[in-house]
């Protein structure tokens, strides 16, 4: 009888295992970041601001909102910058950029990668907290092939980002051209993943067709090649090619902006070093100086979800906040 029991006790026991390992029960607990700034229609910045002044929407819904302090939350931030395409003519503009982004970065444990991209991403460097060991690399990057896939570089900096620790804020800093230029990726697959991984994205941008433009008067053996007029030795300048991509591309969206606005980041333009330096440091002291709200949504409905931020009694203030 005792050797029987010991069977039946030791039966029951794994059947009780296996049984519980077949009812092991997974939740998942969304949480959404969305940095918030806000400004005066002046732009100065507003510091005073507390969580029951913002309301907040989650696709018409209102939310229960929590102010985050920044300070407890390092910053994981990939650098995109674009060596293809026409970017070759605005090398001289990031004779100083280690120093910027160093700036940008702030202090550690804040944390950097830089890649650089043309018509795919290159191998992205380490996450660093210490931006000059890559200074180097970053003032005098080499030229790459004719592509600008902006989309696909911004997937391979959120697969980068999603590795990072999960209690970090997640950044993109974009220095492109305005267009997309050979991508795989859609659009809408970038969209929806800046949303999965609460990413905000930092857009500063060039004309590649002025870029291109201007380039193409300095080099030897010029695309404006000089044609022959009449008889004798007169010389006219009359190739159109550039002055009519100037015009298409002022035509095309402005991709890259589009992009960061519906991320929740911002956007500006450069056309040189010193308006590249004010851009970065306008941008480092937003990025420093925003806001980052944060709630569990009350809809658990999959797909994308619209969000609308505004303030309760300040109708006068000027909020940016990412859209979805």
């Amino acid at each position: 009888m005792q050797l029987k029991l010991r069977k039946i006790v030791a039966f029951v026991g794994v059947w009780s295992c296996a049984a519980f390992a077949q009812t092991t029960l997974h939740t998942t607990t969304t949480l959404v970041f969305v940095p918030t700034l806000v400004q005066t229609p002046d732009k100065d910045l507003v510091f005073s601001l507390r969580a029951e002044d913002f309301v907040l929407t989650d696709n018409g819904v209102q939310q229960r909102v929590t102010l985050e302090e920044q300070a407890k939350r390092p910053l994981s931030l990939v650098v995109l910058m674009q060596t293809g395409g026409d970017a070759r003519g605005q090398f001289p503009s990031y004779a100083h950029l280690d120093t910027m982004i160093a700036e940008l970065l702030g202090e550690a444990p804040n944390e950097v990668s830089i890649v650089n991209f043309d018509s795919q991403p290159e191998a992205a460097s380490p996450f660093t907290t210490n931006v000059a060991e890559w200074g180097d690399a970053i003032d005098h990057p080499e030229a790459g092939d004719r592509g600008a896939a902006t989309f696909d570089s911004l997937e391979y900096g959120l697969d980068l980002l999603r590795k990072r620790p999960a209690g970090n804020r997640h950044a993109i800093l974009l220095l492109s051209q305005e267009h997309d230029v050979g991508s795989k990726m859609p659009l809408k697959e970038v969209l929806r993943e800046l949303g999965e991984t609460n990413t905000a994205i930092y857009s500063v941008t060039f004309s590649a067709e002025k870029t291109a433009a201007r380039q193409a008067f300095k080099d030897p053996g010029s695309l404006n090649k000089p044609l022959h007029v009449g008889e004798g030795d007169y010389q006219a300048y009359f190739n159109l090619s550039e002055p009519l991509r100037l015009i298409l591309g002022a035509m095309s969206k402005n991709t890259s902006a589009e992009v960061a606005t519906l991320s929740g980041g911002e956007w500006s333009s450069f056309d040189n070093a010193q308006e590249l330096a004010q851009d970065l440091g306008g941008l480092t002291n937003h990025l420093h100086n925003s806001y980052v709200l944060s709630f569990t949504p009350t809809s658990s409905e999959p797909g994308l979800h619209t969000i609308k931020v505004r303030l309760a009694h300040h109708p006068e203030l000027l909020v940016s906040a990412r859209s979805n």
